[in-house]
């Protein structure tokens, strides 16, 4: 026969648990990390109206050419639902068909590439001639 354990064996299973202090997570605990957020808004860079207008992807060019036909065939369809069925008509259409907007697309990048090249030049050299207003003004 072996000795009796300290913590009592032949006694009930209630005697074996150990007290564990719950740990609550709270709803204010999740609200605290939206709060932080909200103190970031109103800060948004503001965006010049000067800049190049950013380049488009194939998708888009494929989407001016298709939207007209794609709701005169659906004429009751939603915005969304448009939108839809223009991503799926994308996905239908071959390879060798999707180049034809790739092309288009490649060739609008370098359109941009050259007007940002242009735009970022004019910006370098706008700040030395308006800091130099700003400390006649100063005077």
């Amino acid at each position: 026969r072996s000795p009796p354990k300290e913590s009592g064996s032949s006694s009930s299973g209630e005697e074996k648990k150990i007290k564990k202090t719950p740990v609550k997570k709270t709803k204010k605990d999740t609200k605290t990390k939206k709060g932080k957020k909200d103190g970031k808004k109103g800060k948004k860079k503001v965006k010049d109206e000067n800049a190049p207008r950013r380049y488009l992807s194939p998708f888009i060019f494929f989407s001016k050419e298709y939207r007209p036909t794609i709701k005169a065939q659906n004429p009751s369809s939603t915005f969304g639902e448009i939108g839809s069925l223009l991503g799926q008509k994308w996905g239908q259409i071959s390879a060798d068909e999707k180049k034809k907007y790739e092309k288009m697309a490649q060739e609008d990048k370098k359109r941009w590439e050259i007007e940002k090249k242009q735009y970022d030049e004019k910006l370098k050299s706008q700040p030395a001639e308006s800091s130099s207003d700003s400390s006649d003004e100063s005077d």
